[in-house]
């Protein structure tokens, strides 16, 4: 990172300290479903998992300390999350499809031959909202692993103004994460991948928020 201001420090600080602190809290009050967990656990591994930016909260913390790696964008935003989501045992890849997209595209197609599972926001870092980059298709296309695409919803939750209208669950609120079916590569282009991703996205982040409706 370029040099960075008082402030900043101040936010680093924070992301490394209080920020875990106040999701492990929260996680623990949260009371989790899951809907669909047999697909990911079909798979084992390799494994890339594909969610939008909003809706990554819930995972860190019911995900912690399961060697997941994930792309964390090389900004000062992606600085702060990847020293929030360290606490948690996630290690991290650092690359967007602006910055870095190359190297770091190497970097998950290699740790992805050897067996490991990684996670994705597609539309991260800075949108547009909920729009499926290609990064997630290319690293299945090129390493032969399959995606499944999550997402979470939660009855009681703040929805910030940022860009992707980022989604914190309240305490003791009921929170599902639901997973798709895989999307396998095999015999498919990039842009045919991603397209499959982003239906499979769209449908579970529908249907999730649909679960707290009814």
């Amino acid at each position: 990172m370029e040099k960075i201001s008082l402030k900043q420090r101040f936010y680093l600080f924070m992301a490394g300290t209080v920020f875990p602190a106040l999701i492990y809290i929260f996680g623990l009050t949260w009371r989790v479903r899951y809907v669909g967990k047999k697909h990911e656990e079909a798979i084992g591994k390799p494994l890339i998992w594909a969610f939008w930016h909003s809706r990554q909260l819930p995972l860190v913390y019911f995900y912690r300390r399961q060697d997941i790696t994930v792309l964390v964008s090389r900004s000062f935003d992606g600085e702060i999350i990847s020293r929030a989501i360290h606490r948690f045992g996630f290690r991290t890849v650092r690359g967007s499809s602006s910055t870095g997209a190359a190297s770091s595209l190497r970097e998950i197609v290699r740790e992805l031959r050897r067996n490991a599972r990684i996670a994705f926001t597609p539309d991260g870092p800075r949108g547009p909202r909920e729009t499926a980059q290609i990064g997630a298709a290319a690293a299945s296309a090129l390493s032969k692993t399959p995606i499944i695409a999550l997402a979470t919803a939660s009855n009681r939750k703040w929805v910030l103004s940022s860009w992707d209208r980022f989604q914190i669950p309240k305490l003791f609120a009921k929170v599902e994460i639901r997973l798709t079916e895989p999307i396998y590569p095999e015999g498919k282009t990039v842009e045919e991948i991603n397209s499959e991703l982003q239906t499979a996205l769209d449908r579970v982040t529908r249907e999730a928020d649909e679960s707290f409706s009814k």
